[in-house]
């Protein structure tokens, strides 16, 4: 399941867009979840890092996309973000945020479908990473960008994910070369995924909504790589 926004207030173009990616994932078996947001002020409002893409106009009221992808790229580093324009000048800029590409206007279902093709297989390289675990009799692969936080209980580890909870039996210990860097542990007992950290309060940090407790002898580290993954440094 890849989670897709289309940021654009043109109905037209957002229709056009939606209805290309529909296509391409039937015509290549795979399973979009999309959502539509009519300006970027919405998007950066009730922003959570569970996009794999972000697809984006640039000339749009209260907020251009430009300004939207600068403030994307404060709370996520790893989403990819492709800019939607009728100002080829405006994909230049696009650099500075990291954007994987852009699609000129006014849109087609032709041009579209070739951009898709390469756009798709970047977010696949990326969104793809798994870590294999085995729950329940079966063995599944969860999506690295998807895992919120682990936490130790006993002799297994919760896998908290954007999806819902796995359990598996582990330790930190056992899964921490397979963690990227993006993950630092706060405790004996959580690991947390650094993009889905909204604040840190004291001795807590905040996790999707969940309050967990940081350690005293992990604090000093895990402020460090914090405020290293907040400027881009990871």
């Amino acid at each position: 399941m890849f989670d897709i926004a289309v940021v654009e207030d043109n109905d037209q173009d957002a229709k056009t867009i939606i209805h290309s990616l529909t296509r391409y994932a039937s015509k290549n078996q795979l399973e979009f979840r999309i959502t539509r947001l009519p300006d970027a002020l919405k998007l950066i409002n009730a922003y959570k890092s569970n996009y794999d893409l972000i697809l984006m106009d640039i000339e749009m009221p209260h907020m251009t996309g430009m300004e939207a992808a600068k403030a994307i790229r404060r709370m996520d580093h790893g989403v990819t973000i492709v800019f939607v324009t009728n100002m080829a000048q405006y994909a230049v800029e696009g650099y500075a945020v990291e954007a994987f590409d852009y699609i000129l206007k006014p849109i087609n279902d032709y041009a579209l479908d070739l951009k898709l093709k390469r756009i798709m297989a970047h977010v696949g390289s990326t969104a793809g990473e798994r870590i294999v675990i085995r729950t329940e009799g079966e063995t599944i692969g969860l999506q690295v960008r998807k895992i919120c936080y682990v936490e130790v209980d006993g002799h297994y580890l919760n896998w908290h994910t954007r999806d819902g909870v796995y359990r598996s039996l582990g330790t930190l210990k056992s899964i921490d070369q397979q963690l990227p860097e993006s993950y630092c542990a706060i405790s004996r007992w959580h690991v947390v995924n650094m993009r889905y950290v909204r604040s840190v309060v004291g001795d807590e940090v905040l996790v999707e909504g969940e309050k967990l407790h940081i350690g005293r002898s992990y604090k000093q580290k895990f402020l460090q790589a914090y405020a290293e993954y907040m400027v881009g440094g990871t």
